[in-house]
Parts: structure tokens; sequence; C-alpha cells
């Protein structure tokens, strides 16, 4: 998202304006449309790749310039084009995932590139603040996490907090993961009368395969409050929130710690 936000697309726009081009073009599996006055990224057809989640933070400037030639195909569809027109080694390519700079797992990233000395052992402890065992290092966790954690309590535990000066990583079961607010920070809202206040936007919080409804209100020190109409776990500071109506983004934020 902040790639996407800060790197990848006001680059490409730096670069077209150098060289004196109007249009912006990537293979984003996205489209996009006006709507009142204001351009919307909409999902696009292939529902298992669409990548709308990933683009709210985009201005009016770059959205009005950007062709988007994938948003109308499945991928499955872009492959047998490409090996129709001779090109087999992008037809037969492994989809990319997870981070473009880290080809494997990011703690295996981190455990290359960051020094021993600034990621310790840490401790897991419990709600109730008693010492549960030790951890490899904060950095290695993630706000609902259950697998990896190299613990066995003969029941499931997940992620519940992180602090990070302490070093520290709090376990809960999944129910205490539960949350029904939070907020978000460095937003960027498409068409502002389109969401705050309104009962029908969906928000989310991951990539795919989870959708809440939810009522979002601009705070007195610009965050967006977001009231949940049900509970959500595993809800995390620095990551992304998405807000959609039906197929259309209106938005997004970074989650806050409360």
């Amino acid at each position: 998202t902040l790639c996407n936000n800060y790197l990848k697309w006001p680059l490409l726009r730096q670069l077209a304006d150098e060289r004196g081009i109007y249009y912006l073009a990537t293979g984003h599996y996205v489209r996009k449309r006006m709507i009142n006055g204001y351009w919307h990224i909409v999902n696009g057809d292939d529902a298992d790749k669409d990548q709308s989640f990933f683009l709210w933070g985009l201005p009016q400037d770059i959205m009005e310039r950007m062709l988007l030639p994938m948003g109308n195909l499945t991928k499955t569809r872009v492959r047998e084009i490409a090996e129709e027109r001779g090109f087999l080694k992008a037809a037969t390519k492994k989809d990319s995932i997870g981070v473009c700079f880290c080809p494997m797992d990011y703690r295996t990233f981190l455990r290359k590139e960051v020094s021993t000395e600034s990621i310790q052992k840490g401790k897991f402890f419990d709600e109730k603040g008693d010492f549960i065992a030790w951890h490899e290092g904060y950095p290695f966790y993630t706000i609902g996490q259950r697998r990896g954690l190299g613990i066995d309590l003969n029941r499931a535990v997940f992620v519940k907090e992180i602090h990070p000066s302490e070093n520290k990583v709090i376990l809960g079961d999944l129910q205490s993961l539960e949350k029904t607010e939070m907020r978000l920070k460095d937003w960027n809202i498409t068409n502002p009368a389109s969401l705050i206040g309104q009962e029908d936007v969906i928000v989310k919080i991951r990539y795919r395969k989870q959708e809440n409804r939810c009522t979002v209100i601009l705070l007195p020190d610009n965050t967006l409050h977001v009231q949940l109409h049900d509970p959500l776990t595993a809800i995390a500071p620095g990551q992304a929130a998405a807000f959609y109506r039906g197929n259309t983004l209106l938005g997004g934020g970074i989650i806050v710690e409360e």
C-alpha cells in the first residue's frame, strides 16, 4: 500500500512528466470509473486477483491519467494471450506474493539484513501478565498470528498485542482479539460525502475474504474513527484499512495504535 502511495505511482508520474507523456499504464487488476465528478478505483473482473485494496491512497490527478488494460481480463486469460504471442516465460511465471524486495519469508529477510543486536529474544505473556515462554524478537510476530509461535500450550493462542519498547508479546484467545472500533491516520478519501457518516460502507483490513460494515466519522485530531457494526479480529496498528461500497473503492488509511 505505501509503495503505491509514495513510490510507484508518484515516480511513474514524474517520469511521464519529464518525457511529456500524459497517460500512465500499469498491469494492476483493477478498473476506474467516474462517479459524481470523482474518479474511483473499481474491482477488476478477476475477483481472485483484484488489487483495489492497495490503491486507496491515489489522488485524482493520478487516477485521471491511469490506463488499466488488465481490469477487464482474468489472470488466466492474460497468460493465454502471452502464450499466443510467444511470451512463454511470462505465460508460465509464478504469481508474485508478499513484498517485492523480499523473495523469501520476511523473517528470513530480517535475519539476513538486520544486525543480531537489534533483534533480541523476548518474552511471551498472557493477558494477566504471566510469563509463558521466550520468543525470538518482537519483529517476527504480527497481530492475529497463530502459527509459527514456537510454543505448544494445548490450546489455540494468538498474538494480541506487541510492545516494541519492552520487546514483549501478549498472547490471548481469538475472542480477546475482537474489536468494534479503530482509528486511521494518513487517510485518503476520494469523495468524503460518499463515505463520512454513511451506513452502507464496507471496511476491509485484509486483501481477501473479509468485509465488515462500518460507519466512519472524522475526529478533531484529523484521524478517522471507524465504528464496526460487527466485531473484527486482528486489527493491527500500521496495517491498512480500505473502504468500499459494492465493488467501488472509496478510500482508506493506516490503522493507529489505540
